[in-house]
């Protein structure tokens, strides 16, 4: 079913090209989901972003925007230098660029467009008291993560039996440990991950298998763990040293926090421009085309 957005038509085949094109970011965000009910939603966000061109580059079209001729020929070499040089280019194989005019014409719309973007998107900017505020309130966003960097000694174990023995062996390497012995030359002796001497340098959350991270993080530096059972065996876990995450100050970080809400105002202020060229335009489905 082809689109017709006031006097201009969106063949079916543009549609569809559209939408094998986002399929692979939809099934993404939809994994588990149907085949066909992936395919239904790359189908509706190739209309919706389709229509969105055709408003934008009619609207920036109807502004007779000046447009520089020697910057639209150094986007033309560059199109052509990013798409495979100027023999890909002469053969005429691509899809919508047939010739240096339909490139040129291409060009100038893109042109166009990127000045209509920078005038609708026009906005107040953002006062220091709105950054300040963001700022107090997501200290989620401009906090280092917690780290610990550790070292462990390691008996492999992959059936029930080889576990049980792997217990018994990490347990009498542990009481060696309580009477003095070195860590590090034990891993060297003992370890069956001996690489690097057992030390697996700094790690934050969410890196480790959960039984080895709980442990991690729930000790002190210089403490030596009980043994702890994961699905490669059983670990004696030495701690190094514990990172807190620290909050980032905010005359340090004020200027990036301040760019990052400007622009997501401009963002909000052309959505706002783009509804209400939606809501003027006359938006129908056709058949046959």
């Amino acid at each position: 079913m082809a689109l017709k957005v006031n006097d201009h038509i969106i063949p079916d085949w543009a549609i569809e090209g559209q939408a094998q094109s986002l399929y692979q970011s939809v099934a993404e965000k939809m994994k588990g989901k149907p085949q066909e009910v992936i395919q239904m939603a790359a189908i509706d966000m190739a209309k919706d972003r389709l229509i969105d061109q055709t408003l934008m580059s009619h609207e920036s079209q109807s502004r007779s925007y000046e447009v520089n001729p020697v910057e639209v020929n150094k986007q033309m070499k560059r199109w052509i230098r990013e798409n495979g040089g100027k023999k890909a280019f002469e053969s005429g194989k691509h899809p919508v660029i047939k010739n240096k005019e339909t490139l040129r014409k291409e060009v100038t719309n893109q042109i166009q467009f990127n000045m209509l973007l920078e005038e609708e998107s026009k906005c107040e900017p953002v006062s220091e008291e709105e950054t300040k505020k963001y700022y107090d309130s997501r200290p989620d966003l401009f906090t280092a993560e917690e780290t610990v960097s550790a070292s462990h000694l390691l008996k492999k174990a992959t059936t029930e039996d080889e576990f049980s023995e792997a217990k018994d062996a990490i347990l009498l390497l542990r009481e060696k440990l309580e009477k003095g012995a070195d860590f590090t030359e034990l891993v060297r002796e003992e370890s069956d991950d001996a690489g690097n001497d057992g030390n697996l340098g700094e790690f934050g959350r969410g890196r480790m298998v959960p039984e080895f991270e709980k442990a991690a993080f729930s000790m002190k530096s210089g403490e030596l763990s009980d043994p702890v059972r994961t699905q490669f065996g059983w670990h004696l876990i030495q701690v190094k040293e514990r990172h807190q995450g620290k909050l980032t100050p905010y005359n340090a970080i004020k200027e990036k926090v301040s760019e990052y809400l400007t622009e997501r105002r401009k963002d909000a202020t052309f959505e706002a421009f783009l509804d209400r060229l939606k809501a003027e335009a006359n938006i129908e489905e056709v058949s046959g085309i």
